[in-house]
């Protein structure tokens, strides 16, 4: 089984379900990472309006979640709607390390419920992702798996090649974007380096390779680079 590519639920301006029509009707793409970074009262409404519709693409789509930035107890309500189709849920370590004990127990509560491996922490910065795996390191479910977001380790100055290296076995998602030296997010080139560096690990890997690039030209692009670089994803 090879990795997967995917894209976010808004490469249109749009709503979820106008998003997954788009991709369903205009392009071969079959993977998707719904995004409720920001879970507001307008984020909450459209789902509510939209779930039933959302899951009906569950026979076309793989589905991914990404989490609110900071979970909460609150936000359950979205793996109560999702979890009959997503396969894993991204989240975010906390800002702080006085949210970190209140992040483990709540994490380790989800796992609990809904899956010990479909839970993946991502490294927003280094330092928020290092604390954030020490302070889950003791679960009763062991060390979560790792969302690794090559843009934010480039941005930080670090080799992605190396750091996923390190963390092969814990990594179940790839996140893939560019980084022009002051902002990230945007596209990227065939011929960075990153890309021939992280070649070994991306051939061999069978998670999600999410690019998380948000209009569909930049994506459809993307895409095709890693196609030619990283063998049949």
């Amino acid at each position: 089984m090879s990795a997967r590519i995917s894209v976010p639920s808004y490469v249109i301006p749009g709503s979820y379900a106008e998003n997954l029509r788009f991709l369903r009707e205009r392009t071969g793409q079959r993977q998707v990472e719904l995004l409720f970074f920001i879970y507001d009262d307008d984020a909450r409404a459209t789902l509510r309006s939209e779930a039933r519709e959302i899951e009906s693409f569950s026979s076309d789509f793989g589905f991914t979640v990404h989490m609110p930035d900071s979970i909460e107890p609150r936000h359950e309500e979205l793996l109560e709607r999702t979890a009959g189709y997503a396969s894993a849920f991204v989240v975010h370590p906390p800002r702080a390390d006085d949210g970190l004990r209140a992040f483990a127990a709540l994490l380790d509560e989800w796992r609990g419920r809904y899956g010990p491996d479909r839970f993946l922490l991502e490294n927003t910065t280094l330092a928020r992702f290092d604390a954030a795996d020490a302070a889950t390191a003791g679960s009763r479910h062991g060390p979560p798996r790792i969302c690794a977001d090559v843009g934010h380790l480039r941005a930080e100055g670090r080799d992605p090649a190396a750091w996923v290296a390190g963390r092969a076995e814990r990594v179940g998602e790839l996140h893939v974007h560019g980084y022009d030296g002051s902002r990230d997010h945007v596209g990227f080139a065939a011929g960075e380096p990153w890309i021939a560096a992280l070649a070994p690990f991306a051939r061999g890997f069978d998670g999600v390779v999410e690019l998380e690039l948000f209009s569909w030209a930049e994506a459809e692009a993307g895409s095709a680079i890693l196609r030619d670089a990283w063998g049949a994803l």
